[in-house]
């Protein structure tokens, strides 16, 4: 599987966005092994903010697509 993993968290914590305590939870994550790895916490409002774009709080992939990464491309001859 490749890709951002969206799951929602049937429990209570704060957001990692706002700051703010939410009764429910939105987690963006990877899957290794059937184990979910969760990289970012949200409540439901920046959830829907965001409409569940990863891309636009994630500096490093903002980043890479204004400058993508160097591609090796063989030497000619």
């Amino acid at each position: 599987m490749s890709g951002p993993v969206w799951k929602r968290l049937k429990m209570k914590g704060t957001c990692q966005v706002t700051g703010e305590e939410s009764d429910e939870l939105f987690a963006v994550g990877t899957v290794s092994d059937f184990v979910f790895f969760p990289t970012l916490v949200m409540g439901r409002e920046a959830y829907e903010r965001y409409k569940g774009h990863y891309d636009h709080l994630d500096l490093k992939a903002l980043a890479e697509q204004k400058v993508p990464s160097v591609i090796s491309r063989p030497e000619q001859v």
